[in-house]
């Protein structure tokens, strides 16, 4: 019959408090990181008007014919 003797492990406390230290700091980091992008979702939105005006007329340069222009605007 073999006795095994099992030695304190002096590095077992530093992981019990690194590995949930660790955790956590990530937990907070993805937190922060999802405020900050719903945050510019609010202000940095995803509409684009010009794109818009430019779905609804086309390429540029293809101007309908027959379409009279504007009177030119003028300094009184």
């Amino acid at each position: 019959m073999k006795m095994v003797l099992s030695l304190p492990r002096p590095w077992w406390g530093l992981w019990s408090v690194f590995v949930p230290g660790l955790a956590l700091l990530l937990c907070l980091a993805l937190a922060l990181m999802g405020c900050v992008i719903r945050k510019k979702r609010r202000t940095e939105g995803m509409y684009r008007p010009s794109e818009e005006e430019s779905k609804q007329t086309g390429p540029r340069g293809a101007e309908r014919p027959g379409l009279p222009l504007p009177k030119e605007e003028r300094l009184i």
